[in-house]
């Protein structure tokens, strides 16, 4: 937390699922700011407050 705020991580996999609709976000949880690199685009890196789910790590491709 920072300055009183916490921010909540949600992801998903592609804009759309298999049948054209806007594909749904999923709740990962809590992150802390750890620090930013570059620019358009800025990659900001998180510190999870919970470990990523493995099945969600797969499908990120986020390396554990």
């Amino acid at each position: 937390m920072h300055d009183g705020i916490t921010p909540l991580l949600f992801v998903r996999e592609s804009r759309r699922d298999d049948f054209g609709n806007t594909a749904p976000y999923f709740f990962l949880g809590p992150a802390r700011y750890e620090r930013h690199q570059g620019e358009r685009p800025m990659n900001v890196i998180w510190a999870m407050e919970e470990p990523i789910p493995q099945d969600w790590m797969r499908r990120l491709r986020v390396a554990g």
